[in-house]
């Protein structure tokens, strides 16, 4: 599994989300908003992967997930950030979850409960897929962060891997089914596995 950030992938990030006006005001928004949270997962991913693909990908319409690690939030946060995404962007489906707090909802297949996360890279560690776990906020000055405990190689070279930290094989291959990952973007290589 990739464990370093090539400098160059960091940098196409980097240009691709500074060459993408919604994106841009998103972050600020968000930035805005709460400056501790990320836009991740599937805006990001997707976003690369059409890209890649040479295909538009449209983000009304889409859900944006939202990330940001809070131990002192009760939830309430969450809502907030929400309602005030929804305010700026109301063609937007926003998912806003605080990583502090995945273990009181999170259940393992059989049923147990995860332990509570230590920070938003550990969280983004166990993510199903490596490259989905990216995430990236605007810092003060406005320059990108990332947070890609996985690293961005699979994103970038179209790797579509399963990552064994937290979920099994079996739900990898239905997110694969439910998402349609391989027909939508039919350049991505499935690194298969021993289930």
């Amino acid at each position: 599994m990739p464990q370093s950030v090539p400098h160059r992938y960091t940098s196409q990030l980097m240009a691709f989300i500074a060459a993408h006006p919604e994106l841009m005001q998103m972050l600020a928004a968000l930035r805005a908003i709460e400056p501790q949270a990320y836009l991740a997962a599937g805006v990001i991913r997707n976003s690369i992967w059409a890209q890649l693909h040479g295909q538009a990908y449209p983000l009304h319409q889409t859900d944006i997930d939202v990330v940001y690690f809070d131990p002192q939030d009760d939830g309430a946060r969450e809502q907030q950030i929400r309602e005030q995404l929804e305010a700026r962007f109301p063609d937007c489906v926003w998912d806003v979850a605080n990583q502090a707090r995945v273990h009181h909802w999170y259940r393992l297949d059989n049923g147990g409960c995860i332990a509570p996360y230590a920070s938003l890279a550990q969280a983004l560690a166990m993510w199903p897929e490596t490259a989905t776990a990216v995430a990236v906020r605007l810092d003060a000055e406005g320059q990108c962060r990332i947070e890609a405990p996985l690293g961005l190689q699979d994103l970038f070279e179209l790797k579509l891997r399963w990552n064994p930290a937290l979920v099994s094989y079996a739900v990898f291959q239905r997110r694969l089914e439910a998402k349609a990952f391989l027909s939508q973007w039919p350049q991505l290589q499935l690194i298969t596995v021993q289930a």
